[in-house]
């Protein structure tokens, strides 16, 4: 028992996270029989077999499930190691390397960055835009240290942390409704709106509601790309739902009408994801409290904002 090596537990995390050599070999950049050899001496060292092998890839066995467990928290252990000794030295260094929707690009980021930056000249900051379904598979990939998200499926090997509720919103150059702060949409006539791609989180949601109304559908165009869909609204003849975050700009801007969805209200809900048997540098973990601070701070402005009654259908 005293022979088993660190080696040993992360290429065997990594193949129950993958679910295959392969894949996992990947993940660590090794060889399939590096991998292969590392997990069989785990095995031999334990006295125990942690995985049905046959064509189809490998099944973690019940024994598999309870030293995954047990593996994950050696491993945040060693890494917090190295988390003491860049506290101890009073400076944090290293790199940031996260993801984030393109919510967040236009009016929180920056500044989160700006500030972040000063204050720790010796940290590399690496950011990734994209949508969900990418940026999970980075932060699994070991590409990302993390990525915030809409809700909806995270795969396995990560975890997730609710960070707070943003209002999604329609957006329209002209006016719609009968003069109301907010709308619903099975109230609305036809509407031309531009809407992300089905692979994104919150179209799933979005279609939910599209679902519901009556039968005169509304005439929905894909269009993966935040600021490309502002600017068509602002041309007038589209619509499109749009999270409050995006829309901090706008919000006493009158080129451009907002309004909550109600009666079911529309939200989104965002998530911190992380690897699951990773605990993140001092770097990540400070610029993940920085991060999350200014959402938590946009979705409150937003819902003050419209429940100060200042929502703009004129």
């Amino acid at each position: 028992m005293n022979n088993v090596k660190l080696q040993n537990l992360r290429y065997f995390v990594a193949v129950y996270e993958q679910g295959s050599i392969s894949a996992a070999a990947r993940k660590v950049n090794a060889t399939q029989s590096g991998v292969s050899v590392q997990v069989r001496d785990l095995e031999e060292q334990l006295g125990l077999t942690l995985f049905d092998r046959g064509s189809m890839g490998v099944k973690p066995t019940r024994a598999g499930d309870l030293i995954y467990a047990r593996a994950i928290r050696i491993l945040r252990e060693i890494g917090r190691l190295g988390d003491d000794a860049s506290e101890l030295s009073g400076q944090l260094t290293g790199e940031v390397r996260f993801g984030v929707m393109p919510t967040f690009a236009r009016a929180i980021l920056a500044p989160v960055i700006s500030a972040f930056c000063a204050e720790n000249p010796m940290v590399e900051v690496k950011v990734t835009e994209g949508y969900s379904a990418q940026l999970n598979q980075m932060v699994l990939a070991g590409s990302l240290d993390f990525a915030v998200v809409p809700d909806g499926i995270i795969p396995g090997g990560l975890r997730s942390t609710y960070l707070d509720t943003d209002m999604e919103l329609l957006a329209s150059a002209d006016p719609v409704g009968n003069g109301e702060r907010s709308v619903e949409l099975a109230r609305l006539p036809t509407l031309h709106l531009a809407l992300p791609g089905r692979s994104n989180a919150r179209r799933v949601k979005i279609d939910q509601q599209l679902a519901n109304l009556p039968d005169a559908a509304q005439t929905v165009l894909e269009l993966d790309s935040m600021m490309t869909t502002l600017d068509l609204v602002r041309r007038g003849g589209w619509c499109s739902i749009l999270p409050g975050c995006l829309c901090l700009p706008d919000l006493n801007d009158p080129a451009i009408h907002l309004y909550p969805i109600v009666r079911p209200a529309m939200t989104v809900d965002y998530l911190l994801v992380e690897p699951q048997a990773g605990s993140g540098t001092p770097a990540s973990q400070k610029f993940i409290e920085d991060l999350s601070e200014a959402i938590r701070s946009a979705c409150g402005k937003c819902r003050a904002h419209f429940r100060g009654g200042n929502a703009r259908n004129t």
